[in-house]
């Protein structure tokens, strides 16, 4: 516990200025931190063959590209153009014949990485999005994963009962869930409609309910991702804590989500 607090204090120092400053010297940040969560991807052996140096390059190189190749502003949220999907797929599925015989990177593996390149990339992007439209707007994004894995602990440990996948996370109940949500929906509401700006409540009240929801299945879905891998944390850089992906994870499903309200909804 002592190793977790004094992990938590650091992380909280030095992000503190970075979210503050914002500009380039975030987003310079934010990739930093991709590029950590991609590498502990690429470190869970079982999902995947032994990547060669050279597709492990690609990979990195395609990241870093799509995470900053479409401008942080909202008016030009465009998405990515076909070209660019059809020279990333080429890149990833072509080398798939070269590495035949040595079985170093097969077929699985480039769908694999198609697949986790673009989550990771267009998850940070959002992140780095949220933060260079507002601050507040960024801290509410930050909040409701916080609020809710904190609540549902809470609420989990005084009235759970019945759990929501004892196979995945044998921890969570579904009342720790449920309480959790609620507590976060009606605290990041709150929080939204004093320092981001006003907006008509109830559809606010039902963006936020599910951007929490989606962050518990965020959960669930990474640690279902170590149980198939065998693994408690997916790496030890944050001692304590485990990883990146095992501190982040929510939040990650949580950009995503918001991506997708942002299309929607005038936030």
């Amino acid at each position: 516990m002592k190793k977790r607090v004094i992990s938590a204090v650091i992380l909280i120092s030095l992000a503190l200025p970075l979210v503050l400053e914002g500009k380039a010297v975030f987003a310079l940040a934010i990739g930093m931190v991709g590029v950590f969560a991609l590498k502990e991807v690429m470190d869970l052996k079982k999902s995947h063959s032994n990547i060669p140096a050279g597709m492990s390059l690609v990979i990195y190189l395609s990241f870093l590209f799509l995470l900053y190749c479409t401008p942080f502003e909202y008016s030009k949220m465009d998405g990515i153009n076909y070209q660019v999907m059809g020279i990333l797929l080429l890149l990833y599925l072509l080398p798939v014949m070269f590495y035949a015989k040595t079985q170093e990177y097969q077929t699985s593996d480039a769908f694999y990485f198609l697949g986790v390149t673009f989550f990771l990339s267009l998850a940070c992007h959002t992140i780095i999005l949220a933060r260079v439209h507002s601050l507040w707007l960024f801290l509410y994004l930050v909040l409701i994963p916080v609020f809710t894995d904190t609540f549902a602990y809470f609420f989990g440990k005084l009235v759970g009962k019945r759990k929501v996948a004892p196979n995945i996370s044998p921890n969570k109940t579904i009342e720790g869930c449920i309480l959790g949500s609620f507590s976060s929906t009606v605290l990041c509401s709150i929080f939204y409609l004093n320092f981001v700006s006003p907006m008509k409540l109830w559809p606010l009240v039902l963006i936020t309910l599910a951007l929490s929801v989606a962050g518990q299945f965020g959960d669930l879905f990474f640690s279902k991702m170590k149980r198939e891998n065998e693994i408690k944390d997916f790496s030890n850089l944050i001692p304590g804590h485990g990883g990146i992906l095992d501190r982040f994870d929510s939040h990650m499903i949580v950009a995503l989500m918001f991506l997708l309200c942002m299309s929607f909804f005038n936030f």
